[in-house]
């Protein structure tokens, strides 16, 4: 069981945890739920959100069954389902899937456009950003599988849908980025190592407010311990951390509507 908070800075959730066997293996170690834990433990974080990679490598709702499975009775990890514009069979309706995902603990999605053949555009997906849209939940996407004109649409069309951008590359001053931040309230960024930048986050934090990050470890590639080293020397008010540390995601989970 996971240490309840790291000692310097309280309480620490991660957004965006994968476990899973890639198609190629890693050269040591298995990203798998036992060494999510593991890692959880030696870094003293509260919790994390899981993805399971048998989303992408299998049909994506049997990869939310091996989530749900391995993820049983353990509360500290939090699953995200991963979710398609046609819902799940045999019904395909996006609505009555995520209505079964809040059934079920979930609170949180994701999903990957290019990996399942569809378009992000609301021409595509609006049915499912509607469904998200109406119950609070947000939608994780990783910034390497999006096209930015499809987010900024999504984000017109249902201005009250909550997306999360992962993996946000390490650009400096993030030109594209942050005219979606300025136009979409309900657009949040992971503070992960790939978008550490030296006195950025500050910057961030001042200009578009402290709510708008969640704090990510993006394991299980890149090193944690980095991660936290980052959010600790950010140059954050106390306040402002523990919001990113946690309290913004404990927010979004709380106002999801079940």
């Amino acid at each position: 069981m996971p240490e309840p908070e790291h000692p310097a800075c309280g309480r620490l959730i991660a957004c965006d945890a994968l476990v899973g066997a890639p198609l190629v293996p890693p050269a040591a170690g298995v990203p798998d739920v036992a060494d999510l834990e593991a890692e959880l433990t030696r870094l003293h974080l509260s919790a994390a959100v899981v993805r399971h990679r048998a989303c992408l490598l299998t049909a994506p709702y049997l990869g939310n069954e091996v989530l749900m499975a391995q993820l049983a009775g353990k509360p500290h990890l939090l699953p995200a389902w991963f979710v398609t514009p046609d819902g799940r069979e045999p019904q395909f309706d996006a609505a009555l899937t995520l209505r079964q995902m809040l059934a079920a603990g979930g609170r949180m999605a994701w999903t990957d456009a290019p990996a399942q053949g569809f378009s992000l555009a609301p021409w595509c997906s609006g049915a499912l950003y509607a469904a998200l849209q109406e119950r609070r939940v947000p939608l994780l996407l990783e910034y390497g599988q999006v096209n930015l004109t499809d987010l900024h649409e999504a984000l017109t069309a249902y201005p009250g849908l909550r997306v999360v951008l992962l993996q946000v590359p390490r650009v400096g001053r993030n030109r594209l980025v942050e005219p979606l931040l300025e136009l979409h309230p309900e657009l949040y960024l992971c503070f992960a190592p790939a978008f550490s930048v030296h006195g950025y986050w500050a910057d961030l934090c001042r200009r578009f407010g402290p709510h708008r990050w969640l704090w990510g470890s993006h394991y299980p590639d890149a090193e944690g311990g980095a991660a936290i080293t980052g959010l600790l020397y950010a140059g954050l008010s106390a306040e402002a951390q523990q919001a990113v540390a946690h309290g913004n995601l404990e927010r979004l989970l709380s106002e999801v509507i079940a």
